[in-house]
This record gives structure tokens, sequence and C-alpha cells, in this order.
């Protein structure tokens, strides 16, 4: 989910004629597993760079007259950091597999409060503190998106701190597909729509086999075309 989400959004802002930036790959795409080589060497070296620098946000927006790749998520952080400093803002790509639209619609013909419920900005309560910890080492915006499958929802970082200080709205809860880890929820209505789906993703199943040859299948999806509202985009994020 959290790939197609970062891949769908990505390429939309990449290719909108209407904004002057690019997406460009920020945040860590490895896939490290337990069992493989120097697995707890390298894990612990990525949880004292993440203390030390901060959280990588997934995606870089960069003016398209910057010359710099389109991945940067292998590159040595020194590297990486030094790209980053210079983009527009960064995003933290969330998913959800709900359709926001149809959910608020069925909610407004109910009676029901739209804003609540489930439809809402994630945030984990570990990653407060290391989410701004990026944003003063490279000095650079950071907005959280949620990608659900009819629309794209965006809100400030800065926003999200004071939503939670203010305790405006907001619920913690332990989901279950977190890990049971304190995850803070944010209403969707304290950030703005900044897209939708066209056409919605298909799904797949991918088969992943591991090192000892245990074999695991899961329902993906795949493709999608978001249209973007470019207006929106630049009045959220201040381009």
């Amino acid at each position: 989910m959290g790939d197609w989400a970062e891949s769908v959004l990505s390429r939309a802002l990449s290719e909108d004629s209407g904004l002057r930036f690019r997406a460009i790959q920020y945040g860590d795409t490895g896939s490290l597993s337990a069992g493989d080589p120097n697995f707890k060497e390298r894990y612990l070296a990525s949880l004292e760079e993440t203390r030390i620098l901060g959280k990588r946000p997934d995606l870089l927006l960069v003016d398209n007259s910057l010359a710099a790749p389109s991945d940067i998520s292998q590159a040595p952080r020194s590297e990486a950091d030094a790209i980053a400093r210079k983009s527009l803002a960064a995003i933290e790509v969330r998913s959800s597999k709900q359709q926001a639209i149809k959910y608020m619609k069925v909610k407004a013909d109910e009676g029901g409060k739209a804003g609540k419920a489930g439809l809402s900005f994630t945030v984990k309560v570990e990653d407060l503190r290391i989410v701004h910890r990026w944003i003063e080492t490279c000095d650079v915006p950071q907005y959280y998106f949620q990608v659900f499958f009819d629309s794209v929802f965006a809100i400030d970082v800065l926003d999200i701190f004071k939503a939670i200080s203010e305790r405006d709205g907001i619920a913690i809860e332990k989901p279950d597909k977190s890990q049971n880890k304190a995850t803070i929820m944010i209403p969707i209505t304290k950030g703005r729509q900044v897209a939708s789906f066209v056409s919605p993703p298909t799904f797949s199943v991918e088969i992943r086999e591991n090192r000892l040859g245990r074999i695991d299948t899961y329902v993906v999806p795949v493709g999608g075309d978001l249209s973007l509202d470019s207006q929106a985009i630049k009045e959220t994020l201040g381009v």
C-alpha cells in the first residue's frame, strides 16, 4: 500500500504541467529483513542515523531546474541531505484503504460527522520527535499526504503539532495494523483535499519468497491516475 501510494502521488506531482517542481524519492526504500546478512548492524546503524538526523520523509519536491536524480533513497545520508536542503518541501506519504469522498457523503446523508470516526491523518507518537528533528536538520517544510482510494488530502506538519498542542479534535489509538503503537488520529478536515482519482487502481496478487523458501502472497493496488488540484497544491505548500 505504501509503495503504491508513493508511486502514484510522485508520478502525478512530477507530470503536472501546472507545477514548477517534480517529486524525487528520498525516504529509504530498502527491504531489510531479519535474517539478512549483517541485519543487526545495519538496523542499529539506521536507528542511530534517524535518532541524530531525523526521519527521512518519503518524497522531496525540487524545482525543475535543480539537477538531481529521481531517486536518492539509497544515497549516503550526507549526499541525500545536501539535496534535501535545496528542496522546496518534503512529503510523508500515508495510505488508507478507505474511499474518503464516498465515506463523507454517506456520513453526511446519515447525519453523521464526516471528519471523525476513521478518516484521519495518522501520525505515530514515536515519530513526532524524529519528524521535528528532520525539519530542524534540513530547514525544509514537511507535509503529510494521506492517499485514499478516491482522493488525497494534505496537511502541514506544523499544523499537526498545533492540533496536538491544542488537543483540537484529535484522538490517540493503538490500531492493530500499527503493531498497537500509539497513533494520533487527526481528522482530514484539518487538512485540504489536493487531488482526486480519475481512474482507480486495479488489484493484483504479488508473491514474495524469503531466503528460506517461505511463500507469502499479497493483494496490492496497481496503477490508477490522479488529477491534482494545482492551485490547492500551491496554496497548501506555499510555493
